[in-house]
């Protein structure tokens, strides 16, 4: 993904971290739309976490078959992601995980998913939150009412690794 401009504060200091994190391509001008919060994380991980085919903002459901990340669209048909050792572990069941973790150049992006949830009930996926792993803290890149990274005073989340073993994440 590349950045040019971006609309408020909180984008340009969340895209700033992505930058400097290896994450995000600065060569090419793009520009990031103000109010559309959610199409720019899609587009972030469309960039990032590239599908086989399609893209994450047609996405209906993530599911993880054995220990593959499929992503289901409306019509039913479905696909992987373009590199599916990024694709490391999961939170919840398979066929419907509660989070999602990908991995890219060392960084973690964590997908949440909540049907119920203000982010959640909106999504065609349910997605709920996206977040970065930042150094001793994660930045949500929906939620931009938090204006600064959220620190991480939880310790460490378990998640199940793709091979079924104990996935510890600080944060």
């Amino acid at each position: 993904m590349d950045i040019s401009t971006t609309s408020n504060e909180y984008s340009e200091q969340n895209f700033t971290n992505l930058i400097n994190a290896g994450i995000v391509n600065v060569n090419k001008a793009e520009v990031v739309k103000k109010c559309d919060t959610m199409a720019n994380a899609k587009q972030f991980l469309d960039s990032t976490f590239p599908l086989a085919k399609g893209s994450h903002k047609d996405v209906r459901s993530y599911v993880v078959y054995y220990q593959q990340l499929l992503m289901f669209f409306a019509d039913g048909t479905h696909t992987g992601l373009r590199d599916s050792g990024q694709f490391v572990a999961l939170n919840g069941h398979k066929s419907e995980p509660e989070a999602i973790l990908l991995k890219n150049n060392g960084t973690h992006i964590e997908l949440s998913f909540d049907r119920c949830g203000a982010t959640g009930i909106k999504d065609h996926a349910h997605i709920e939150d996206i977040r970065l792993e930042g150094h001793e803290y994660w930045i949500s890149l929906l939620n931009i009412e938090q204006k600064r990274g959220i620190h991480s005073s939880q310790g460490t989340q378990m998640f199940t690794a793709k091979d079924g073993e104990d996935y510890p994440l600080k944060g």
